[in-house]
């Protein structure tokens, strides 16, 4: 029997079987795709996420990025730069199993290709049942996604209520020297060009990723609109992207910030299954690494108690609330205020070029949506001028 099954191999759930194991459970990984294995994702991360891996191998970072454009609904653009490092460009497909193989050299099995499919309860364990195989654990990581079977065998999670978002990303081989002419070496676009949501284009070491992504209720026709923005982005950089991609991803995305149910007896729920997204941005591989890394520390110190009574994990509650989940509130609030407001909104981000820059420390990692949002309140009779102005 293992101290910890962990479902779903992606960064919430890789990094938790190495903090796991490190400690010296015995910790098994089950992932339902064969590594290396392709997520549809932007590939952007943060500052702040780096931090919580402790850094990544420097042939995984394809571009380090420093600057933010923003374009309007007529595409104008103006852009924030910081001193200091926002974020990192990746392959998705390279991190993971970056993050995996580490996993594996702390200790943690890893089978791979093999989806969880059911969940039994036992007096002292949890089994969990795979086309292959069962297995028998103390407690069980559902880091499995969106779409978490162990959210919905486990009871806690039957279906999402509100907060679902949709994107839709490609990516765009183009080679260094145009990406470098067309986007931009160190600069990540976001364009808020209609009210759905935004899309992006990030440059990548010899591609770009482009996207589009936003609340499900606001784009009810996300093929549609991704066709439409891929088209207007390449009349403005005068590049036919429309014929070089290949390929569209589609994902469903759980915007953070709601109060959700994310544990049970001998169940804890992290990263994306746990719905910990930026509601804003999208943004989820912090989240998704630091909710991997707590869910860790508590099923540790559940083994040693041996106690995995929800009243016992309710723990990993407390802390999530207070390591990010009080934060994700927070941008929630500012995201309703930001999409209701999008022309108020962009406009105070291009003439208050201070209130730029903050919001960029706050995606890097230096303060957060709460800090944010007070020094607004209180930035706002400053704002306010230079808006009449």
């Amino acid at each position: 029997m293992y101290d910890v099954i962990i479902a779903g191999g992606g960064p919430s759930g890789s990094i938790a079987a190495e903090r796991a194991a490190k400690s010296g459970l015995d910790v098994l990984v089950l992932e339902r795709s064969r590594y290396p294995r392709d997520k549809p994702c932007g590939g952007g991360l943060s500052q702040k996420a780096l931090d919580v891996i402790g850094g990544i191998d420097k042939e995984l970072i394809e571009r380090e990025l420093f600057c933010a454009r923003i374009f309007t609904s007529d595409y104008q653009s103006f852009t924030g730069i910081l001193d200091d490092r926002i974020a990192v460009t990746t392959t998705r497909r390279n991190l993971d199993h970056w993050l995996i193989n580490r996993a594996e050299d702390s200790g943690a099995v890893v089978h791979d290709g093999e989806a969880v499919k059911d969940i039994n309860f036992g007096k002292d364990y949890v089994e969990v049942a795979t086309p292959k195989n069962s297995y028998r654990s103390r407690i069980v990581i559902g880091s499995d996604g969106v779409n978490s079977t162990v959210a919905k065998k486990s009871g806690i999670r039957t279906r999402w209520g509100d907060g679902i978002g949709l994107c839709r990303e490609a990516e765009v081989e183009l080679g260094k020297t145009l990406i470098d002419s067309c986007v931009g070496s160190d600069v990540a676009e976001f364009y808020f060009v209609e009210t759905w949501g935004y899309g992006w284009v990030f440059p990548k070491r010899d591609h770009i990723s482009i996207g589009v992504g936003g609340w499900s209720k606001r784009a009810p026709n996300l093929k549609a609109l991704f066709g439409r923005f891929v088209k207007d982005v390449s009349l403005q950089k005068k590049i036919d992207l429309e014929s070089k991609i290949t390929q569209v991803n589609s994902h469903l995305i759980p915007a953070g910030g709601f109060d959700r149910k994310i544990h049970s007896d001998r169940v804890l729920l992290a990263g994306d299954a746990a719905g910990f997204v930026d509601p804003f941005l999208g943004e989820g591989l912090y989240y998704a690494l630091k909710s991997g890394e707590i869910a860790a520390e508590v099923a540790i110190n559940a083994v040693e108690l041996g106690d995995f009574s929800e009243r016992s994990l309710h723990e990993y509650v407390v802390r999530c609330e207070k390591e990010f989940n009080y934060n994700l509130k927070s941008a929630l609030k500012f995201a309703n205020f930001a999409y209701d407001h999008l022309g108020v909104v962009l406009r105070v981000l291009q003439k208050d070029e201070r209130v730029f820059l903050e919001y960029l420390r706050t995606v890097r990692g230096d303060m957060t949506y709460t800090d944010f949002n007070r020094w607004c309140l209180l930035r706002s009779p400053v704002t306010f001028a230079k808006l009449m102005l």
